[in-house]
């Protein structure tokens, strides 16, 4: 679903949008969303799985949880019987 957003941008921004939507045939939408998921990659920008079942928390606070459920994973000790 798809919802609507204010942006302010600069001129020039603009005007290249403007452009890629001519030259391409697409829409404003189009090439911004793909610029996003561009951006997003190139900056290895993580889709925290935890977020999808805890909506309210921040970005943050949900890798820190995830941390702490790795650390807490990683520090059980164990005995090995030889």
């Amino acid at each position: 679903m798809k919802r609507a957003v204010n942006l302010r941008l600069e001129e020039s921004v603009i005007v290249t949008l403007n452009q890629l939507t001519e030259e391409f045939h697409t829409t404003k939408t189009e090439v911004i969303e793909k610029a996003i998921s561009f951006f997003s990659k190139q900056n290895h920008l993580k889709q925290n799985q935890l977020l999808q079942f805890a909506g309210k928390l921040k970005s943050n606070d949900a890798d820190n949880m995830l941390q702490s459920i790795v650390n807490d994973k990683n520090s059980k000790d164990f005995e090995l019987d030889l």
